[in-house]
């Protein structure tokens, strides 16, 4: 028969039907391995059943047990279950400390700092324990950090860091913590009325978070800018930094740039990458480059990631030194790797493009990533990357997913793209109306070709009502940012008085502007206005001079207008050859009229009828970030291109 075997303890046995069966007295099986020893000696404890929790909690010490040999030291320390031993409970103190134990470690800095249990006292020693426990979050360890931080023990006397600390224990609910703030806050007002700068410094900081006091910005103003007027070079940094993140407008521009300036010169290093950037945007100093340079150098040197991107922008755009992409990339990548994600989108742009750096897309598509957790532009530009299959499977479905997360972000570009995505169609279910829903949304973002694509089905009628009026406000929107197809599309509205009042004279002023831009269409519409006279004095001169532009483009409507121009002679000598080569020109790219002129101008000559395009206009939807071959992602990839504060 089998015998179960108690290991330890009393028992008494009888016989059973010839078996042998143990009842247990007393005792407990304290070398038992499949038990939770610890559980077992705190259910001891809790009974007041000390000796056996000792043994419990000893035994799970022994194992290495942190927990385990945390309880041991707090019997030893109570003289609970074994006799008070103040070097036995700083001996189990310190083994658990060392394995990261937060009760532990406020103990043990607790016993040093009173010298219990070790030869002397050692405040330097327990606030370094202090310090562990309360960057894990333990309370009674931030307050003594506080006290002894306060009174300057074991550590250099320091208000604001007797301060945090107290701030943070409050936070926990201690309750010696909350009485002991509101003692540092009524010492630091004192102080700060005298004119402290580190404490009226320290006083501002409390307004600011509303910790010990109730928060009040102009409270935090107030005490910010007297202690910068000591010559605190933190309060000079944070009250510039005030000025022009939360103040509101360009009115403490230059209250600001001095400040940071003042600090800069003082040692601060984020202020003098801020300063670097005023002195690069112009902002409450008058823009220079070079001191720009300067001081970006300086903190970009020391290792403030903002300062490295902007110096960055700097060589890549060759402003106050000579363009130098090579640098600016490195720059971007010494940013990158501190997480910035800014440059990390810069650097991923520079590697998709091979500028600065080998053209490598899988560390774009990394930098990328990288970036796209919390940075709208790398999202975008994920979107971007996957709808088009630039270095990754092609994917509507991931371009949608990035591009949503790139919208919700308030990229204007992501909500161009999904305006487009619902418009064709891709990644999405065609619709019109959620098409226009979305270029509203990125047009309002100021967006051109949102812009422009909402005037288009305005004046279309695709998917919203048709309206000329609003088709040509939007179209003047776009004009006067300067998008040459808005230009030419509203000058055509008013010579035909479509939405607006007929105006010749203003629709060649458009089409001028256009044309000047390049715009084909618009050298053509302009030439047309020349040749007649409609809006300009008639000058054939000047007509042919706008048609060539535009048939040098290959315009057909213009290479037909040329050819008819030689065929006559007017603006030009008269060329039945050159008028041939035109209309031959325009004939090859499918323009029917300029065919049967090729054959007209053959069989009658001068004297023949020839047929002309009177106006050329393209209201079809800008498309082209999706749909133009092959990708040109130096012009839709989103970059940083100006320093930022």
């Amino acid at each position: 028969m089998q015998i179960i075997k108690i290991l330890i303890g009393v028992f008494a046995f009888v016989l059973v039907g010839g078996g042998i069966v143990y009842f247990v007295i007393s005792g407990s099986d304290y070398t038992a391995t499949d038990a939770d020893v610890l559980a077992l000696g705190q259910s001891a404890y809790e009974d007041g059943r000390f000796e056996d929790a000792a043994k419990w909690f000893t035994q799970s010490a022994r194992q290495g047990e942190a927990e385990g040999r945390y309880r041991l030291a707090m019997l030893y320390h109570e003289g609970k279950g074994v006799d008070r031993d103040e070097e036995q409970a700083v001996r189990w103190f310190r083994l658990a400390a060392r394995q990261g134990h937060a009760e532990a470690q406020y103990h043990l800095g607790r016993q040093l700092e009173l010298g219990r249990g070790v030869e002397a006292v050692d405040e330097a020693a327990a606030i370094e324990w202090y310090r562990k426990a309360a960057e894990q979050g333990h309370g009674m360890a931030q307050y003594r950090m506080a006290v002894m931080y306060a009174e300057g023990r074991g550590v250099a006397k320091s208000d604001e860091e007797a301060l945090i600390w107290a701030v943070k224990a409050a936070q926990k609910n201690v309750r010696e913590a909350e009485s002991y703030l509101q003692q540092l806050v009524a010492q630091m007002k004192s102080k700060a009325q005298a004119g402290g700068g580190e404490a009226q410094y320290n006083l501002a900081m409390l307004y600011k978070q509303g910790l010990g006091v109730a928060k009040d910005k102009s409270a935090h103003l107030s005490w910010l800018r007297k202690a910068a007027s000591t010559g605190h070079k933190e309060a000079r940094y944070q009250l510039a930094h005030f000025l022009v993140s939360e103040a509101g407008g360009s009115g403490h521009d230059e209250e600001a740039a001095r400040n940071f300036l003042a600090a800069a010169r003082a040692g601060h290093m984020r202020a003098a990458a801020a300063i670097g950037a005023m002195y690069a945007l112009g902002r409450g100093v008058e823009k220079n480059y070079q001191q720009a340079l300067f001081w970006l150098q300086k903190a970009a040197a020391s290792g403030i990631a903002r300062a490295q991107c902007n110096l960055g922008i700097l060589y890549a755009e060759g402003l106050g030194v000579k363009k130098d992409v090579t640098e600016a990339a490195r720059w971007f990548l010494q940013a990158a790797r501190t997480g910035m994600s800014d440059a990390q989108n810069n650097i991923a742009v520079m590697h998709e493009l091979g500028v600065g750096v080998a053209k490598n897309p899988g560390q774009a598509l990394h930098w990328f990533r990288q970036s796209a957790a919390d940075n709208p532009k790398a999202q975008f530009n994920l979107g971007l990357i996957y709808a088009r299959g630039v270095g990754v499977t092609p994917s509507d479905d991931m371009a949608a997913k990035w591009l949503r997360k790139a919208e919700q972000n308030g990229n204007a570009r992501a909500k161009l793209m999904l305006g487009l995505f619902y418009d064709l169609g891709r990644g999405v279910g065609r619709s019109e109306e959620e098409a226009a829903r979305w270029y509203e949304k990125a047009a309002a973002q100021g967006d051109l070709d949102a812009i422009f694509n909402m005037a288009v089905l305005h004046y279309n009628g695709r998917g919203i009502k048709r309206d000329l009026a609003r088709a040509a406000a939007l179209f003047k929107k776009a004009a006067e940012a300067g998008d040459a197809s808005a230009q030419n599309v509203l000058a055509s509205m008013y010579q035909e008085g479509k939405g607006v009042p007929f105006d010749p004279a203003r629709a060649a002023r458009w089409y001028e502007k256009a044309a000047r831009q390049g715009d084909a269409q618009a050298q053509f519409n302009l030439g047309n206005l020349y040749r007649k006279g409609d809006g300009v004095e008639q000058d054939d001169r000047k007509a042919v001079q706008w048609y060539r532009r535009a048939a040098e483009q290959g315009l057909a409507a213009a290479q037909n207008t040329l050819g008819y121009m030689y065929a006559l002679g007017r603006g030009v000598r008269q060329d039945t050859a050159k008028a041939a080569q035109w209309f031959k020109a325009a004939g090859q790219q499918g323009l029917d009229m300029a065919r049967q002129n090729l054959a007209r101008l053959k069989k009658e000559g001068s004297s023949a009828s020839y047929a002309l395009v009177s106006l050329a206009l393209d209201t079809h939807v800008r498309a082209t970030l999706l749909t133009e071959e092959p990708v040109n992602l130096a012009k839709w990839l989103d970059v940083y291109r100006q320093v930022s504060l």
